[in-house]
C-alpha cells in the first residue's frame, strides 16, 4: 500500500512540474537528423490507416508538425523559400509525397535573378480551414519564407464550426493574433481560452504526447519506404464521372436569393494573413476545380459548385483583390477533367505537374521581374 501511495504521489508531482514548466516536447525530433524530414505535414485520415500510411496527425503541436517537416532544416544561403498554404488538394491527398505540387515545382529548377534556387515547401493541410492556415503561416515565419502562395477556393472562405478542434490546441497563438490584428472567429463552437492548469498536465496533454511519439515512430518507416499516405497506394481509377445533378442549390442557397451570400465569407480573416506576413509577399491562387463536361454541365461545374455561385464568387474575388491591391492568380479551369481524382479539386499526379508548370510561369515573373 505504501508503494502505491508513493507512486501516486510521484505521478502527481511529475504532473505538477510538467504543467508548471510546459516543456516543448514537440521540439524533440528524429526528423532531419536520424531520419529525413517529411515533404508534407504528418496526416492520415483515420487511425485504422496509420500503419498503412506510415503517418499520423499531430496537429495539436506545431513544434512537432514543423519539426517533422523538411522545412525545419537550415535554410541554405542560395535558397528562395516559397511556401504553399492550402487544404487537402495542396497537401496532395490523392498522390504520393514526391508527386505533390511543391515537388513538381521543385523539379522545374526555377531561379531568381540573383541566382537563388526557388524551393517550394508544402505547408498545406487537409480540410478547408482559413484561420488554421493563418496560424500555420504565423508559425512558418520562423523558417524565413521569401514568398507565400495560398491556394484557396470558395469553400475555404466559408466559416466552419469544425475548425474549432484545430484552433483550441493553439489558443495562445490565436489569442495573440486576435489581440494584435483583431482576428475574431465568432463561428467557433466554443470560446478560445488560455489552457487551464489541468490542461497543461501530462494527463491533460496525453493525446498530444501520444501523437508526438507516434509521429516519431513512423519516421523510421517513412525513411525506409517514402510512404506517407495510404490513399496514394491505391491504383488510379478512371476519370471522375462527368455527369452532375440538375439542381442549382448551394448549401440551401439559390441564385435568386435576397441575401448577399458573399457577406458571410471570411474576408476579414483572409486579410489578416497579409498583416501577419508583413513584408513577405502573399499571392492568392484560386485553385483548379473539376469542371464536368457531361449531363447537366451547364447547370453545375461539379458536385460541389453550381455554376451561378462559382461564377459570382470568381467575380467577387477578382474585384476584392483589385480593391485591396492583392495579387490573385485565377487558375480555376486550368486542368482537364482527367487530371482530377474526384469531382471536387483533388488532383492526380498529372494535374499536379500541369498546375506546377502553369504556376512556374507566374513564379518566374515574380522572382525575376
Amino acid at each position: 500500500m505504501r508503494v502505491l501511495l508513493k507512486a501516486i504521489f510521484l505521478f502527481a508531482v511529475i504532473n505538477v512540474v510538467f504543467a508548471l514548466l510546459s516543456p516543448a516536447v514537440g521540439k524533440i525530433t528524429l526528423y532531419n537528423y536520424m531520419v529525413p524530414g517529411r515533404l508534407r505535414f504528418p496526416y492520415e485520415k483515420e487511425p485504422s490507416f496509420y500503419s498503412m500510411g506510415h503517418n499520423a496527425p499531430v496537429y495539436e503541436d506545431f513544434d512537432a508538425m514543423f519539426g517533422a517537416h523538411i522545412i525545419s532544416e537550415r535554410k541554405p544561403a542560395d535558397e528562395f523559400r516559397l511556401i504553399l498554404l492550402g487544404d487537402s488538394a495542396t497537401w496532395g491527398v490523392s498522390v504520393s509525397a514526391d508527386d505533390t505540387l511543391s515537388e513538381q515545382i521543385n523539379r522545374l529548377h526555377i531561379q531568381t535573378c540573383d541566382g537563388r534556387n526557388v524551393r517550394a515547401y508544402n505547408l498545406g493541410y487537409p480540410m478547408s480551414f482559413l484561420a488554421r492556415d493563418i496560424l500555420i503561416l504565423d508559425k512558418a515565419l520562423e523558417y524565413k519564407p521569401d514568398m507565400v502562395f495560398w491556394l484557396i477556393t470558395l469553400s475555404a472562405l466559408q466559416p466552419k464550426t469544425a475548425e474549432t478542434y484545430f484552433i483550441i490546441p493553439h489558443s495562445e497563438r490565436y489569442l495573440r493574433l486576435a489581440n494584435t490584428y483583431g482576428l475574431r472567429l465568432s463561428y467557433l463552437s466554443q470560446p478560445v481560452q488560455e489552457p487551464s492548469f489541468w490542461d497543461r498536465t501530462i494527463i491533460g496533454q496525453r493525446i498530444r504526447l501520444k501523437n508526438i511519439i507516434t509521429t516519431q515512430a513512423f519516421g523510421v518507416l517513412w525513411a525506409a519506404t517514402r510512404i506517407d499516405n495510404h490513399e496514394s497506394l491505391q491504383p488510379e481509377s478512371g476519370r471522375p464521372n462527368s455527369n452532375v445533378d440538375d439542381n442549382v442549390d448551394y448549401e440551401g442557397r439559390y441564385p435568386d436569393g435576397t441575401l448577399n451570400f458573399f457577406d458571410s465569407l471570411m474576408m476579414d480573416v483572409l486579410s489578416t494573413a497579409f498583416d501577419v506576413a508583413g513584408d513577405i509577399p502573399v499571392v492568392l491562387v484560386n485553385e483548379p476545380i473539376f469542371v464536368a463536361d457531361g449531363k447537366n454541365h451547364l447547370v453545375r461545374y461539379n458536385e460541389l459548385y453550381p455554376r451561378w455561385v462559382y461564377d459570382e464568387y470568381r467575380q467577387f474575388m477578382l474585384e476584392w483583390a483589385e480593391e485591396h491591391d492583392h495579387q490573385l492568380l485565377d487558375y480555376w479551369d486550368t486542368l482537364p477533367p482527367e487530371d482530377f481524382a474526384d469531382q471536387y479539386f483533388h488532383r492526380r499526379s498529372s494535374g499536379e505537374r500541369r498546375l506546377a508548370e502553369s504556376l512556374a510561369f507566374e513564379i518566374k515573373k515574380l522572382v525575376c521581374p
